[in-house]
């Protein structure tokens, strides 16, 4: 575990201000914030937040600071008001944010910051700055002049930290990320996939969606495209439509839809032998799918409507799944009484009760998109947006316009969710020791410049501690969360890793019988998307 760093926070008030805030935050960084006077000997790092017509009293701060305005009134999560913020060029504005210009919402409009001797602008508004940096004697002073959010006691990381409003707390992450890194840790690599809920292989089209068509597109556009199909739909095949999912596997794929895509399927209170009885059949229909056409299925859920339960999440390792795919807002929605709530929005994805959540967005043109797609790339999230049919209904310049965009970050890795979901880790050097801390029980780990030793981080779970490497020997090598592995002896850059206990099911699984009403409901809402699109 990272050494606890300590940040001093110097505000207009007895009582430590943000707690909702700086607690999320501290569960979420090695950082540990404190108001009290006896931090002073062993601070590292400080928080100013002054009224706006306070001196620069801060001129002999000798630790890294980030000063703030403060307000009586805390920047919550009331109504917003919109404002553009233009960034600048300047190496030290973060990845992916230099000179752009964003339309936001902020619930205090920010303060006019006059730029002192050796600081530089990071962001303007209105023409005038907002954000500036001073580096003196390599220590690194932020000032900020939006207001650091408050959030309520049923509140959540994501209200201020997703779509539109997220500058307030860009700052101080980046001020946290810079400061510190040398204990924080990085994220996956760039990834992207687009995703559509519902169609089948039944016929080459489904309603709006053209397969042949979007694997044309995304060949020429470099993107991928996954489907969430139903598996109450894999009874039947179409030969051409598999044959254009056979030729196309760098572009198109598929994944698990739910099971029979009924009203809250994979949210209702069941009993466990039910709700693994339920995945279990899922399971059996895909496999049935990829035996039959010869189309490999990303053991990846994505809960019908986005419901889902943490109970379930939980079932889905041991009937096989690898992750499931959930909006941050539908994770909130339906497991409310969840302290881990608290923190959605903020990792490359969540670690659900042994399972990995990634997260995923709508696909628009709206400009809050292109917001998503940057605070996601920022953040190392997958970039994951998804539709329906009908999405693409005024024609399929919409995947390439967002494929150009994506593509424009850099680097970006397309593929199906399984490889999506197999990067899912976070990772630091420590020296020479390349230290990974997993978010999936299989795991694709790119080795960075320098790392001679490889250390497999425990996450708390206890099934979790012995993992199997392929990559670094001639034979597989069985190694404990927590010991250290030479890499000297391998030249490989992509290291394989799986947990070696597997989560055991019960002898017998009861599948759901046969039910008409489901089969009934399909037939229906399959005709509308067909027919009336």
């Amino acid at each position: 575990m990272a050494r606890l760093q300590h940040i001093q926070v110097h505000a207009p008030s007895k009582d430590l201000p943000w707690p909702a805030m700086l607690s999320i935050l501290e569960s979420l960084f090695p950082v540990k914030f404190d108001s009290s006077a006896n931090v002073e000997a062993k601070r590292e790092g400080m928080i100013i937040a002054k009224p706006l017509d306070a001196g620069a009293d801060d001129n002999d701060v000798t630790v890294t600071s980030l000063t703030v305005p403060w307000d009586e009134m805390p920047c919550g999560l009331e109504s917003a008001r919109k404002i553009k913020v233009a960034f600048s060029s300047d190496r030290d504005v973060p990845f992916p944010f230099r000179g752009v210009s964003l339309d936001l919402h902020v619930a205090v409009p920010p303060a006019i910051l006059v730029p002192r001797p050796g600081e530089k602008i990071l962001a303007i508004c209105d023409s005038a700055p907002v954000w500036v940096l001073a580096i003196k004697e390599g220590i690194r002073h932020y000032r900020s002049g939006f207001a650091l959010p408050e959030i309520p006691q049923n509140g959540n990381l994501v209200d201020v930290l997703g779509g539109d409003r997220f500058i307030e707390m860009l700052i101080l992450l980046q001020w946290l990320r810079e400061s510190f890194s040398d204990v924080c840790y990085q994220g996956p690599p760039l990834r992207a996939c687009f995703m559509f809920d519902d169609p089948n292989l039944h016929w080459p089209r489904y309603g709006c969606v053209d397969y042949s068509q979007i694997a044309q597109h995304a060949l020429r556009g470099n993107y991928h495209v996954s489907f969430a199909t139903i598996p109450l739909d894999t009874w039947f095949t179409h030969k051409k439509t598999a044959d254009i999912f056979r030729r196309n596997p760098n572009h198109l794929s598929l994944l698990v839809h739910g099971n029979n895509h009924t009203w809250l399927e994979l949210a209702r209170r069941r009993s466990e032998a039910s709700r693994l009885g339920l995945l279990s059949q899922a399971l059996t229909r895909v496999e049935h799918l990829e035996r039959t056409t010869g189309i490999p299925v990303s053991r990846v859920m994505v809960p019908p409507g986005g419901a889902c339960v943490e109970e379930t999440l939980g079932d889905l390792p041991k009937c096989g799944f690898e992750a499931a795919c959930i909006s941050h807002g539908s994770l909130r929605l339906f497991n409310q009484d969840r302290i881990w709530t608290r923190t959605l929005g903020y990792r490359p994805a969540e670690l659900i009760q042994g399972c990995p959540v990634l997260p995923r967005w709508a696909l628009s043109r709206a400009p809050s998109a292109v917001n998503t797609v940057l605070l996601a790339a920022y953040l190392n999230q997958p970039i994951i947006l998804r539709g329906h049919h009908n999405d693409l209904k005024d024609g399929i310049e919409l995947l390439d316009e967002m494929g150009k965009l994506i593509n424009g970050l850099g680097s970006v890795l397309w593929s199906d969710l399984t490889d999506v979901s197999r990067r899912n880790y976070c990772w630091r050097m420590n020296g020479h020791v390349f230290r990974v801390k997993p978010m999936g029980r299989r795991l694709t780990v790119h080795r960075p410049a320098g790392a001679t030793e490889m250390m497999i981080e425990s996450n708390g779970f206890d099934d979790w501690s012995e993992w199997q490497t392929a990559g670094i020997e001639s034979a597989p090598l069985d190694v404990t969360a927590g010991e250290c592995v030479s890499l000297s002896d391998t030249a490989v850059d992509s290291i394989s890793l799986k947990v070696l206990t597997e989560e055991q099911l019960p002898r017998r699984i009861s599948e759901p019988r046969f039910a008409p009403l489901p089969i009934l409901r399909r037939v229906l809402t399959e005709g509308r998307d067909r027919w009336l699109s």
